[in-house]
Order: C-alpha cells, then sequence, then structure tokens
C-alpha cells in the first residue's frame, strides 16, 4: 500500500533543503498533531462515513549545529460506517520514518539517509480490507493514508544557494523498497498471504523564493518516478508523479494574508484488470491572519477540483478557521474545518453528495 496520500508532507519534505539552527540536545523538538477526519460520501440508506483519529508523533533530535536525527510515527483508528453501524475498521501503530541530515557549508549542502520501519499493521484481513483502502485516496486526504508499506530506505541529497533575489533548492533521492506480506484472504483451503512488493521510487524536487515587497513568493515543484509494483506475483504500475505548490504571503497592515496552490499530475499507469487512466488533483486557497499579542486568528477559504483522463470526477470545498498561540517554548495550534462537494461517475456524470469535517491540535515543545 502506497503512501499516496500523505503527498503534501512526505514529497515536499524529503526532497527539500533543511535548515540547522540547532546546537546540540538541549534543542530537541517534540510535536503531536491529534487529528480527526469524518466523511459522509452519499445519502439515504448508500451513504457510507469514513472517520479516522490519528495521533502523529514527531521528535527531531539535534546531534550538534550540522547533524539531526528525527523520528515520526502515528497512532490511527479508521473506520467506515453504514447507517450509524460500523462495516469495517482498523486500528493501531503506523511504520515509523527516522532520518538523518548532515549540512554542510552554510545550510548549502544537505545529506539525507533515512528509513522506513515496519511497525504498522500488515496481513491484513478482509474484514479491515474496507477501511484501509478508503483513506489512501489523493482527492479527500487523510491524515494516515497507509498503516504499513514495508522496509524501506532512502538516499538524498539537496543543495541551496542565492541568485540575485532568488533562493533555489534542488533535490532528489532514491527510495528502494522490500517485500512485505499485506493481506490475508480467506479461499476455500483457508487464509492465503498476499505478498506486495513496493516500486523503488526516484524523486527530483526544484524550489524557489524570493521577498516581494514585505512578503514571499514560494514555488516548487516535484517529479517521483516509479517502477513496477509487485503484488501476488502480478506486477502493476502506479504511473509517475508531478506536484507543483506555489503560495504567496503579503502583510496588509496588521494583518496577513496567505494565497496558496497546489496540483497533483498522476501520468497513466496499469492496474490489476487494466488501465489505471491519468488523474489531476487541483487545490487553491486563501486566508486572512489576524493578530491579537501571541494570539493568531485565521479564517480559510479553499477549494478542489479532481479529474480523472480529463473527465469530472470530484469538487470539494472547505471552510476553516486555525488559532495559533504561544509561549516561550510551547506553541499550541487548533483548526477546525468543514466540507461540502460532489464525487462524479467518470461513466455517466452522475453525482453523489460529500460532505464532512475536519479537526486538528498541533501541541509543540522546542
Amino acid at each position: 500500500m502506497r503512501l499516496s496520500s500523505r503527498f503534501l508532507t512526505t514529497a515536499l519534505l524529503a526532497a527539500s533543503p533543511i535548515a540547522i539552527g540547532a546546537q546540540g540536545l538541549s534543542d530537541a523538538a517534540l510535536a503531536t498533531i491529534p487529528q480527526y477526519v469524518s466523511i459522509k460520501i452519499g445519502s439515504g440508506s448508500a451513504a457510507k462515513t469514513v472517520s479516522q483519529f490519528t495521533v502523529p508523533f514527531v521528535a527531531v533530535v539535534p546531534i550538534g549545529s550540522r547533524f539531526n536525527i528525527d523520528v515520526a510515527t502515528a497512532f490511527a483508528s479508521s473506520d467506515v460506517s453504514v447507517n450509524g453501524k460500523s462495516a469495517s475498521s482498523i486500528t493501531g501503530l503506523t511504520d515509523t520514518q527516522v532520518r538523518a541530515n548532515l549540512t554542510l557549508g552554510n545550510d548549502a549542502v544537505v545529506f539525507t539517509v533515512g528509513a522506513n520501519v515496519p511497525t504498522g499493521q500488515y496481513k491484513i484481513e478482509e474484514g479491515k480490507a474496507d477501511a484501509a483502502g478508503q483513506i489512501g485516496n489523493d482527492f479527500l486526504i487523510f491524515p494516515t493514508s497507509s498503516y504499513g508499506s514495508g522496509l524501506s530506505t532512502t538516499g538524498g541529497i539537496a543543495l541551496a544557494r542565492s541568485l540575485g533575489n532568488w533562493n533555489i533548492g534542488i533535490a532528489g533521492s532514491f527510495r528502494k523498497s522490500t517485500e512485505f506480506d499485506a493481506f490475508q484472504a480467506v479461499t476455500d483451503t483457508g487464509k492465503a498471504t498476499l505478498t506486495f512488493t513496493p516500486a523503488n521510487e526516484v524523486r527530483a524536487r526544484l524550489g524557489v523564493d524570493r521577498s516581494i515587497g514585505s512578503g514571499r513568493l514560494t514555488l516548487g515543484v516535484t517529479y517521483s518516478s516509479f517502477g513496477n509494483d509487485v503484488m501476488a506475483n502480478t506486477s502493476y504500475a502506479t504511473g509517475d508523479r508531478y506536484i507543483g505548490q506555489a503560495s504567496v504571503y503579503v502583510p496588509v497592515g496588521s494583518t496577513d494574508l496567505y494565497i496558496s496552490s497546489w496540483g497533483l499530475y498522476r501520468a497513466k499507469g496499469q492496474q490489476f484488470g487494466g488501465v489505471a487512466n491519468p488523474e489531476t488533483v487541483l487545490n487553491a486557497a486563501v486566508s486572512l491572519g489576524f493578530h491579537s499579542g501571541n494570539l493568531l486568528i485565521e479564517p480559510s477559504l479553499e477549494g478542489r477540483n479532481w479529474q480523472v483522463d480529463g473527465v469530472k470526477a470530484g469538487l470539494l470545498g472547505n471552510g476553516g478557521v486555525r488559532l495559533r498561540w504561544g509561549t516561550g517554548t510551547f506553541t499550541f495550534i487548533p483548526s477546525a474545518t468543514y466540507q461540502v462537494g460532489k464525487l462524479y461517475s467518470t461513466l455517466d456524470g452522475s453525482s453523489i453528495d460529500v460532505t464532512g469535517w475536519r479537526a486538528s491540535v498541533t501541541l509543540r515543545v522546542h
């Protein structure tokens, strides 16, 4: 099961320059981000609700001024219910990501070595398979998109420098994955274990930013190329991925204006029984930040469009508010979002309603 829905964190984090300013163990930072998501798909007796409660944990430990280690894992509980009754659920730890970063020069070169340690859920039984599958969606985006992806290792390098008014960064990485037991299926002769080998991945990222008056403009693009996945001795391809990102920050008096967008394009691939058509997800958001002492109040609006092979597949609108309060070494950031939209059949254009809400709390000690 590929970590497909977590592209906004993994794709932009694993292939981007990292500035290390901490000096030692006393500068370690800890963060946890409890999140709850509930999304209702359809209406009436045919409607189903996909919900997830997840608690990610992140620790960043500096070992001197040029070397640091970060560790991330999560506990997640996912459920699919119909008419208020649970039809499929899965609960437990996810895999653990361990990464070491070495900075050379004036934060100009960063070497990264990481590993995905298989501490998550494996040999998923049929009764849990629906819940495990529903959360891996690039359009609806659940905080935890996979409970386990097997042992893998990643190596990467990032370079950064200034050219005139622009800061430019380029990065590349390679991930080597190994086979693991993914599912347990019931057959006439008992239970059969299905093995899965994720494709190896090559990733490249280019990012630039610059000041614009008192604000800032940031642009980035990430390309990921995959080999073939192998499931139960059958080979298929997920399709290469392109992710673009742009954001603008502009102070307007005492108010902060943020405008951001991202886009995902997955090229045509192969799946069991046929072709996986290319898909595109486009997202745009605007938010305003109001300051009151140590408190930031940030309402936001967001829109998302999903197309499969050029045919409309989904529309989603989000409205929410985020608060940020910090004092000393402690930062507290609660947020809540309500979303409404539609999913469309790519065959006949028929639609079903989608409604849901999200809530999260970020707690950081640094």
